[in-house]
């Protein structure tokens, strides 16, 4: 449980949100955070850092928040005491993710670096093989081996986290990749971006390839459902798709507008979170295509979300420079 002490606005409410569908008006419940946790300014000079990636770590011990003033840092996250600020990166963090272990972090970014960090002593352990482009995107696999990496070119990278070797690199769908995702068996590993064709690649000696088709426009994220059986994919479209993974047809199409879909993750079974340029987080059931909560504080875009399963607590980071937590109402 996050206390008061934490910086910024500790709020608990409800209302009532007005939301077309159609021609038919919608009441969707509306919560605020538990907690906020507000990033400082590395100096005077600069601005405070949007937030652009988030992670925590198995044990729900070390929670990680990654920017654009090229530090990430590194709380307590039962208690939001500043445990760690790393630096090394030169330019804007995009993207962070810890080992299934807990005892990884790895961070990239628009500098074209991987590192991997020690989260208990904030100690740099490993800097992988520099990228030819700038990273968006990084996902350990659910077995910690290996490590995959995307970004600003047609390829992506498969690394060997015990080596720091290159295994496999794959080329993309399209131009970039904006978003990568691992399905929880480590079967399959989900990347797409810029063109909106989803590739869908085999994690075995096959390396077998498929691609969903999308819809044309860039997609900036994705998430495998826990059963295997679905994909949701967002971004620049109309909404979240859901993708029957068997058929490789689209299933359903969540709405998401106004704004663009920026994160995406599944807060357990038969529940999917949101967030994007809207400000808010909207919870959806996926499966009867309704929205369930939309959970609202931000004042800027929310860039990322991650799913505290054994708390119960969803974690928001975003353009307005703070983390939030959050209860999803189950």
């Amino acid at each position: 449980m996050l206390y008061t002490r934490l910086i910024g606005s500790v709020a608990l409410g409800a209302a009532i949100w007005f939301a077309s569908t159609g021609s038919q008006a919608q009441t969707v419940p509306q919560a605020g955070p538990l907690g906020t946790l507000t990033l400082d300014k590395l100096s005077e000079r600069m601005a405070k850092p949007v937030v652009s990636g988030v992670a925590l770590d198995p044990s729900g011990h070390y929670l990680a928040a990654a920017g654009d003033d090229h530090a990430v840092r590194i709380w307590d996250a039962l208690n939001g005491t500043l445990l760690h600020r790393l630096e090394g990166h030169t330019g804007w963090v995009r993207a962070c993710a810890f080992a299934p272990t807990g005892q990884l972090l790895a961070t990239a970014g628009q500098d074209c670096q991987i590192f991997l960090w020690d989260p208990a002593t904030g100690r740099q352990i490993r800097r992988l093989p520099q990228s030819p482009a700038a990273l968006a995107t990084i996902e350990f696999s659910p077995d910690g081996r290996i490590l995959a990496a995307g970004g600003f070119e047609n390829h992506f990278r498969i690394f060997d986290v015990a080596s720091g070797q290159v295994l496999q690199t794959v080329e993309a769908a399209q131009r970039d990749v904006r978003a990568l995702t691992f399905s929880a068996d480590g079967q399959l590993l989900a990347a797409a971006g810029s063109g909106g064709q989803i590739r869908v690649v085999a994690v075995d000696r096959t390396g077998a390839v498929r691609d969903l088709p999308g819809d044309g426009r860039t997609v900036q994220a994705l998430a495998f459902r826990a059963d295997g059986s679905q994909l949701a994919s967002g971004g620049l479209g109309n909404g979240v798709s859901l993708w029957d993974l068997a058929s490789g047809s689209l299933a359903r199409t969540l709405p998401t507008r106004p704004g663009k879909v920026m994160t995406l993750t599944y807060c357990g079974p038969d529940r999917l979170a949101a967030g994007g340029s809207y400000n808010a987080i909207r919870i959806f059931n996926p499966d009867a295509g309704q929205e369930l909560l939309r959970l609202v504080g931000h004042t800027g875009s929310v860039s990322t979300l991650v799913f505290d399963s054994a708390g119960g607590r969803l974690i928001s980071g975003s353009y307005d420079t703070t983390v939030r937590f959050w209860t999803t109402g189950q």
